[in-house]
């Protein structure tokens, strides 16, 4: 089997934990190891796990020096800001590594991990599930096909309430900074970056050549009194005039978890986050369905593939940094083109109690603006809502560091 270590143990990360260990089970993967460094917030989980046969380490140092003839891979489910410099320390210690989404904060911090990968001759995969899922296969086959011709446009939409209690999970939350570093943390940036790099994807393995993006157009706002987004609209322009639309808010009442539209010549694709389900209705009147028969195990799939390409049985990860840096470069260019994050009008917000007691920020309207947005592929500002404002389409060519523009940095730095 092959040997994980990773970072952390509570949190995003106690999903890893329960994935490896659905792995381990399987024959396929072990958890090895662990970096717990408050290991008093989790005695229980740290006993279980030693009982296991998991060894806990204070820190990746420590893990990585001790795991050298005893772990295949390095696992690292962390916050955004440990993304770049853990995965460069455990790549230039001689491990192959896994990382959660997303890549990083910024386009610098992606590349440099893409520069180390070339370096050192190891490997960085990251855990986009969605990816990995039968259904995202099936969606390949059929856009790489040709019946439905070519990808016109992409568009999503995530409706995810999202009170007081999300935002005091953890130092970064709804931040611009953590530390020295850039996060950039919003619900584009984190909770549904899945989406926009799923439609990233589908657009570049229709056309048959890697994620390119050409330019950016993007909405900002926030509805909290919070230094980054809680709601945004971004148009992503890619190579041959296919678009991509993402359309999120955290500010709302009303849940509706992730879709994902795709326009084609010849026929439209409707999946649906729920079931992990698509259907195809072909121009002819004809469709096509599939479902994932388990939908409930796509959180292992990254994991599972790692396993392989470790493993020797797969050539290389399935989502790598080709894969998921476009994402990071789409989102600092997202702040590029909204010049920073526009405050609501505290006339077009309202506060409510969650299930859980915690304050919900609602915007006025939201839903209704989100379902006509992805309906019509229209940005916020287009139609009509009276707080949107207009912005501009900002080139991807020659981007290497964000922020780029000085008037953007400044209003940055004065809100973190």
């Amino acid at each position: 089997m092959i040997r994980f270590g990773i970072v952390g143990v509570g949190g995003f990360a106690a999903t890893w934990v329960r994935s490896l260990q659905g792995l381990e089970r399987e024959g396929t993967a072990q958890l090895a190891a662990a970096v717990v460094r408050r290991p008093d917030h989790y005695r229980d989980q740290v006993v279980r796990l030693q009982d296991a046969g998991c060894s806990i380490y204070p820190d990746l140092d420590a893990m990585l020096a001790a795991g050298r003839v005893s772990l295949d891979v390095i696992g690292i489910p962390a916050g955004i800001a440990y993304h770049e410099p853990m995965a460069v320390r455990a790549m230039e210690a001689g491990y192959n590594v896994i990382i959660e989404k997303p890549v990083a904060g910024t386009v610098q911090e992606a590349n440099h991990l893409r520069e180390v990968e070339r370096r050192t001759g190891r490997w960085c995969a990251v855990g986009y599930q969605w990816i990995h899922s039968p259904t995202a296969r099936w969606i390949v086959s059929r856009l790489t096909g040709g019946s439905l011709g070519r990808l016109r446009e992409a568009r999503s939409m995530i409706a995810w309430p999202r009170d007081s209690a999300y935002y005091h999970r953890n130092a970064w939350a709804g931040q611009l900074r953590d530390g020295d570093r850039w996060v950039l943390d919003g619900p584009a940036t984190n909770a549904t970056a899945h989406y926009l790099t799923q439609m990233l994807y589908y657009v570049a393995a229709q056309q048959q050549r890697p994620i390119a993006i050409e330019a950016v157009r993007a909405e900002l706002y926030r509805a909290r009194p919070i230094p980054s987004y809680d709601t945004s609209c971004i148009q992503v322009l890619m190579p041959g005039g296919a678009r991509v639309l993402h359309f999120v808010s955290h500010a709302l009442t009303q849940q509706h978890d992730p879709v994902i539209h795709l326009d084609c010549e010849r026929g439209s694709l409707d999946w649906t986050a729920e079931g992990d389900a698509a259907v195809i209705r072909y121009a002819d009147g004809r469709e096509e369905r599939y479902a994932n028969p388990d939908p409930d195990r796509v959180y292992m799939l990254p994991l599972e593939q790692t396993a392989r390409v470790a493993a020797g049985l797969d050539p290389a990860p399935l989502c790598g940094l080709a894969e998921g840096t476009p994402h990071v470069l789409a989102i600092n260019l997202a702040f590029e083109s909204s010049r920073g994050v526009v405050t609501l009008p505290l006339d077009r917000l309202s506060h409510t109690q969650s299930a859980s007691g915690g304050e919900l920020v609602a915007i006025e309207g939201m839903e209704d603006a989100l379902s006509r947005a992805y309906a019509t592929g229209a940005m916020f500002s287009e139609m009509g809502i009276p707080w949107a404002r207009v912005t501009e389409a900002v080139s991807a060519a020659h981007y290497v560091a964000f922020p780029r523009a000085p008037e953007l940095r400044r209003a940055l730095e004065a809100g973190a």
